[in-house]
């Protein structure tokens, strides 16, 4: 049995792209291909594919390291030019992220006396801006957090 992609309604084109770009956080770490691929090739097929796309893509976030906590910062950054511009590929993440977990993110320490300081982290601030990661943080449903890491989020701003 054969048959064309294209004659596929829209809508259940759409379904089917929403459906292949779901990361498939099932699997056992670690994993055979990394979680986003589908999603990721999905969105350079077309723009209306990558905004249908992009929903799923960004619903549960994992960024285990400072590589990709600073990725994603760049990403919420290239968005922001794009919305500013109200370019074509322009997209707030914000609404879409429904969970987020963190992982190791060199930032803070416990002091003996107890409460968390930030030691700076030259390599990190010129390109961490937790003005753009704040409202991400602040409207998941669910958010898991490294307890190395838990000093992040000393940088929020107080809603």
């Amino acid at each position: 049995i054969s048959f064309r992609f294209n004659d596929l309604p829209t809508e259940l084109a759409l379904v089917v792209f929403k459906h292949a770009a779901q990361p498939p956080f099932a699997q056992y770490l670690p994993y055979p291909r990394h979680p986003y691929t589908s999603a990721l090739s999905l969105c350079q097929v077309s723009k209306d594919i990558r905004r249908a796309v992009l929903p799923e893509l960004l619903h549960t976030v994992l960024l285990l390291t400072a590589r990709h906590l600073l990725a994603f910062v760049r990403a919420l950054r290239m968005q922001k030019t794009y919305i500013d511009q109200q370019h074509d590929l322009a997209f707030d993440y914000a609404p879409c992220v429904h969970r987020m977990s963190i992982g190791e993110f060199r930032g803070a320490v416990q002091t003996p006396a107890g409460p968390y300081i930030l030691l700076p982290m030259p390599e990190l601030e010129c390109e961490f801006d937790i003005g753009l990661l704040a409202p991400v943080i602040l409207g998941v449903s669910s958010l898991t957090i490294k307890f190395g890491s838990l000093g992040l989020l000393h940088k929020v701003p107080q809603t």
